[in-house]
C-alpha cells in the first residue's frame, strides 16, 4: 500500500518538488504556501480523487504543515491515508516536523530534508556520518566525540547520518538510533550537542 511522504526540515519544500518531478507530474501548484486554509484542503482532497490525464503519476504538493490550519489538517486526514496507489501521489512538508499535527503525521512515512541547496555535500562530512553511525551502532563511545568536527555544519551532518542510516530500519538498534536522530532534526538549527547526544542515547 502506497503511503503518503512528509519532509521536513530546511529543504523540505524543495525536497517534495524534486520528488514529484522525479515520479510524476504536479497535477496543480502546490498548496499551502502561506498556511493551509480549510478550501484549500478540500481542493486538495478533490485532486487527490482525480485521474489525471496521461500516464504519468500525478503529485499533489502540500505545505508546510507546521503552518497548516487545524480544521484544515483534520479534512486532509482519510485522503492521505486513503489515496488510489498508482494514480496519485500526495507529497507534504514541513519546516519543522515537531508542529505537524500528530495524526498527521501518523499517516505519513516522514523524511529528513536538511536543505544542502545545490551544493555538493563534504566529502569530510560523509564520511564522519558514516563513521559515528558505526560507532553508535556498536556502542564504541570512545570515537563519538569526533562528531564535533561537524562544528557549524550541524544540519549536514544530519542529512549525511541519515543517508548512512539508509531506508531499511528493520534493524531496531537502526530504528532506534533514526528515532532519535529524528527528534533533534525537528529543529531547524540543530546543536552539535544535541546530535551528539542523540548518537549517544540513553
Amino acid at each position: 500500500m502506497a503511503s503518503c511522504i512528509l519532509f521536513h526540515g530546511p529543504g523540505a519544500r524543495q525536497a517534495a518538488l524534486s520528488r514529484a518531478a522525479d515520479i510524476g507530474r504536479l497535477v496543480a501548484p502546490p498548496f499551502g504556501d502561506d498556511g493551509l486554509k480549510v478550501d484549500a484542503a478540500r481542493e486538495v482532497v478533490t485532486w487527490l480523487l482525480i485521474t489525471p490525464v496521461g500516464r504519468d503519476l500525478g503529485v499533489v504538493v502540500v505545505g508546510p504543515m507546521d503552518m497548516a490550519n487545524p480544521k484544515a489538517s483534520d479534512v486532509l486526514l482519510k485522503r492521505i491515508e486513503e489515496f488510489p496507489e498508482g494514480v496519485v501521489q500526495p507529497l507534504l512538508w514541513a519546516h519543522d516536523l515537531g508542529g505537524v499535527s500528530p495524526t498527521i503525521q501518523s499517516r505519513c512515512l516522514d523524511e529528513w530534508a536538511p536543505g544542502l541547496d545545490d551544493e555538493e555535500q563534504d566529502d569530510t562530512v560523509m564520511t564522519l556520518a558514516w563513521e559515528l553511525v558505526e560507532a553508535a551502532l556498536s556502542g564504541e563511545m570512545e570515537r563519538l566525540p569526533s562528531v564535533y568536527q561537524a562544528q557549524g555544519k550541524e544540519t549536514e551532518l544530519l542529512g549525511a547520518v541519515a543517508g548512512a542510516l539508509g531506508t531499511d530500519l528493520d534493524d531496531p538498534a537502526k530504528r532506534d538510533l533514526w528515532e532519535r536522530l529524528r527528534k533533534v532534526a525537528q529543529w531547524r538549527n540543530p546543536q552539535i550537542i544535541e546530535i551528539a547526544s542523540a548518537l549517544v542515547g540513553d
